[in-house]
């Protein structure tokens, strides 16, 4: 029997069970002949080792062997229940041996892991670029040693970063039409125009960019923020090159100047901006306040003939009494 192929628990019992089958017919036999079950011939070493010589052709031997065959088969039985699944597996493969791949994706045997791809292919040609021999290796995975390296950026972000700022005075150069009309800003303090700027182009392609494609640009948190505040003062009438250490722009500086001025105030203990100033003064005073004013008035009134003398204090009294003493 060829046991070389296929499940070696298989062969085991389909050799078992031939040989069970033959004791059997040779006791039939026998016994119908008449012969005694007490002939037999022993071997000398037990049912477990592998170079045990073969029994006696007693009817007693023919006998043992059926015990010994059915004591295997019933362990066997045990092992098979285990191993159904993967039995069946097998089975199915061999009898369906032009199964479509749609039918093997579905089995989950599938799906488990190949421990053949976790070895690593390219570890013999490394070996042996550095130099080690082939019996030095033990098969025993080692992690390679790496070293901490420090973030170095790249030369074009660099520069990018580093690049001075355009003037603003170059860009209108490019610009200038004489058949055209002068274009200023709505402030007329001189600053270059919002439509003149190179910045005010680029966000205003990206912006039919946008709209055009029904979709966000996808930027940096420091790139959104940039263009937050250029799209801030050019709404402002500025050049749109609001970021950086620059601050905004001069449309924003030159349209609410007196604004910015006047915002910190402080008026009565209390910070303000020009705005509320005005609402102060609006506002009615109460009776002693507006005394206070009118007295102040007065006072004004009578002091175009002439200087109104300072009141004297209580110690300059004192020294003009004890002079004349």
């Amino acid at each position: 029997l060829d046991t070389k192929s296929g499940i070696s628990l298989l062969s085991v019992k389909h050799h078992l069970m031939l040989s069970y089958l033959q004791s059997l017919t040779l006791v039939s036999s026998r016994r119908a002949a008449g012969d005694s079950l007490i002939e037999r011939t022993p071997p000398s070493l037990s049912f477990s080792a592998s170079d045990r010589g073969p029994r006696g052709s007693g009817v007693g031997d023919r006998v043992d062997s059926l015990i010994e065959a059915r004591v295997a088969l019933e362990k066997i039985k045990m092992l098979e229940g285990r191993m159904q699944y993967q039995i069946e597996k097998l089975v199915r493969v061999a009898e369906e041996a032009t199964m479509s791949n749609e039918n093997f994706v579905n089995d989950p045997l599938a799906f488990r892991p190949n421990p053949a791809a976790l070895m690593d292919q390219g570890s013999g040609s490394e070996d042996e670029e550095e130099g080690v021999k082939g019996a030095e290796r033990d098969g025993v995975y080692r992690p390679p040693k790496l070293a901490p390296v420090p973030y170095t950026e790249s030369r074009k972000d660099k520069e990018k970063s580093r690049r001075a700022p355009i003037p603003s005075a170059l860009s209108t150069l490019s610009h200038l039409d004489p058949t055209k009309p002068y274009v200023e800003s709505t402030s007329g303090l001189g600053s270059t125009p919002a439509l003149m700027s190179q910045r005010a182009r680029e966000l205003h392609r990206m912006t039919e960019f946008e709209e055009e494609n029904m979709t966000r640009l996808v930027m940096k948190k420091r790139e959104a923020k940039r263009r937050k505040q250029d799209e801030e003062d050019l709404a402002l009438g500025g050049t749109g090159a609001a970021s950086g250490r620059r601050g905004r722009g001069g449309g924003f500086n030159d349209e609410f100047a007196d604004i910015l001025k006047s915002v910190g105030r402080s008026q009565n203990g209390a910070l303000g901006d020009g705005y509320e100033e005005l609402r102060q003064r609006g506002k009615k005073a109460d009776v002693l306040a507006r005394s206070r004013t009118r007295g102040a008035d007065d006072d004004d009134l009578q002091g175009d003939d002439g200087p109104k003398p300072r009141k004297r204090s209580r110690f300059e009294k004192e020294v003009k009494a004890a002079k004349k003493r």
